[in-house]
């Protein structure tokens, strides 16, 4: 994961121990049921990831302007250290999802890995029929369009599906992969 800098690990521990912060950061999430993604409807990074906001400073400047600096973590960070505590989020070298859906907040979804492990995962499963990670939007375009969807209370299958391959919409799977259960990736329903 990159490396939180000091001043917004400071921020991010006084953000989950506060009970408003963690309020607001729940009112951004779509629940479902236990086995399926719960969907971020907030900000979305440049990757797909949801963004929140724990923090911000306003330093007065020489000039009389008054500087404001806002401290930002990725949304299913904040949930895991909320949820395990700071100090655990920090030993995690990264928090991957299962579902391959970067706007998901759900627990179960979540998983300890690095770089090198999620890059294979990635690599074995980008090309999946139907799958997250073989969107023709990219993971932006579908992490909007999905966020989207469940802000305006639409169909999100109909937003999943328009970023299908046109081969992947009507193909068959002759040999799914075993290892990846729908349970494990929500995504390949």
């Amino acid at each position: 994961m990159a490396r939180l800098g000091a001043q917004t690990v400071q921020h991010l521990r006084v953000a989950v121990a506060d009970p408003d912060v963690r309020a607001r950061y729940w009112s951004h999430i779509k629940t479902g049921r236990g086995d399926e993604c719960w969907l971020w409807t907030g900000a979305i990074s440049g990757k797909g990831h949801g963004r929140f906001h724990i923090a911000d400073e306003r330093r007065p400047q020489p000039d009389g302007s008054v500087r404001r600096r806002t401290f930002v973590v990725i949304a299913h960070r904040f949930g895991y250290a909320a949820l395990h505590g700071v100090d655990a989020l920090l030993d995690v070298p990264l928090l991957a999802h299962r579902c391959d859906n970067p706007l998901c907040q759900n627990p179960r979804c979540w998983r300890e890995s690095n770089h090198r492990h999620n890059g294979q995962e990635w690599a074995r499963r980008r090309d999946t029929v139907r799958g997250a990670l073989a969107d023709t939007r990219g993971a932006r375009g579908r992490a909007r369009a999905v966020r989207d969807a469940a802000r305006d209370g639409a169909e999100i299958s109909e937003a999943v599906l328009a970023g299908l391959r046109p081969v992947h919409v009507q193909q068959i799977e002759l040999f799914p992969d075993e290892r990846i259960t729908a349970r494990e990736n929500p995504a390949l329903l």
